[in-house]
């Protein structure tokens, strides 16, 4: 029996709930069915409410995607201290080199002059700061990752929306 004032039949609602049911987000679900996103949310707000089990089974279900998530987010962090520390040592190795070319010149065994060995100073400091770009931007993409992540399990415990996780490997470093 259609409700008064519900422009939507029961199969269709039911056809919706199990589109949610099945693992696809409610707004996705609405998109794909070309309904108001909150329309949907309140179908299964209402179908939901005296489902206990389902409830904790959800509840478990973000816990899980939570610690996945908080795996990731270390794991990628640990990567990005590696690539930091690394960083860090080639720019002190290329520090050391230049200190060493500059006493040589100063001590004429090489023959550069002031201007070449400023130049190659230039060198290095645009090399080193490319470096760090490259971590900082690889940075900003992993904490935009991280955002994305969050709002998504934000979305409400209804969502039943499923998440991609992405391995360390998979962020891109700059070599």
């Amino acid at each position: 029996m259609q409700q008064r004032g519900s422009k939507y039949d029961q199969k269709f609602k039911e056809e919706a709930l199990a589109l949610v049911a099945s693992g696809v987000s409610i707004t996705n679900a609405a998109c794909r069915l070309r309904i108001p996103k909150s329309t949907l949310a309140d179908w299964v707000h209402t179908q939901n409410e005296g489902d206990e089990d389902g409830i904790a089974a959800r509840r478990e279900i973000r816990r899980t995607q939570i610690k996945r998530c908080n795996k990731v987010v270390d794991d990628v962090v640990r990567s990005l201290g590696r690539k930091a520390a690394a960083t860090l040592s080639e720019m002190k190795d290329l520090d050391k080199g230049l200190a060493i070319v500059r006493k040589a010149a100063k001590d004429g065994c090489i023959s550069l002059d002031p201007t070449q060995v400023e130049l190659l100073g230039k060198i290095m400091t645009n090399y080193t700061g490319t470096t760090l770009r490259e971590l900082s931007g690889t940075l900003k993409d992993v904490m935009e990752r991280q955002e994305a992540l969050e709002a998504h399990l934000n979305e409400g415990e209804n969502a039943g929306a499923q998440i991609s996780f992405v391995s360390p490997d998979e962020v891109a470093f700059a070599e």
